[in-house]
């Protein structure tokens, strides 16, 4: 406990109970050390490190739809390349290799001309490995303006069935007019 001057209280003196850690910014108070701006340095860096996380979730969310997107060209383009295979062939004649390639590059030209795909026929599936860069949204901030993505994308051609030789049992299929069914 002691006695202090209160400056509300003019030349009275008032009875002040005072902790001993208190005592030194009492002390501070009345010697007429400001202690105003030190909460502008702080709300400065506490908004600094929220447009850094800002950033950094629309960077992450960036890259992941480039991504999604780059996954869903490259099934349109297998699924061109499965839809251009003609199932009333024969295996004697075999597959032409052009027409299924050709139509997944038209898939893309049109689709995703910035992005690079090879197309590999297999016995009963075809598959395509698809990668492109993409722009990633606040990239430069981070140091990394495009990002790479590769994916995969694998198919098999299905025969349709017509509808009167589904309700025989299915004894004899006859493919449909596309010659695959998802």
């Amino acid at each position: 406990m002691s006695f202090l001057r209160s400056p509300d209280l003019g030349r009275r003196w008032a009875l002040v109970f005072v902790r001993d850690g208190d005592a030194d910014k009492q002390g501070d108070r009345d010697s007429g050390a400001p202690d105003r701006g030190s909460v502008t340095p702080l709300v400065i860096g506490m908004l600094v490190c929220l447009l850094l996380l800002t950033a950094g979730v629309t960077a992450a969310g960036s890259a992941f739809l480039a991504g999604q997107r780059l996954q869903r060209l490259c099934d349109g383009a297998v699924a061109a390349a499965v839809g251009s295979l003609d199932p009333r062939r024969s295996s004697a004649e075999g597959i032409g290799i052009s027409d299924p390639i050709a139509a997944a590059n038209q898939y893309l030209r049109v689709r995703g001309p910035d992005v690079g795909a090879v197309v590999t026929l297999g016995a009963q599936t075809v598959s395509a490995n698809c990668s492109n860069e993409a722009p990633i949204t606040f990239g430069a901030l981070f140091g990394m303006p495009t990002l790479g993505r590769t994916v995969t994308s694998t198919s098999q051609p299905i025969l349709k069935q017509t509808a009167s030789s589904a309700f025989d049992g299915g004894a004899a299929v006859s493919p449909g007019p596309e010659g695959t069914a998802i």
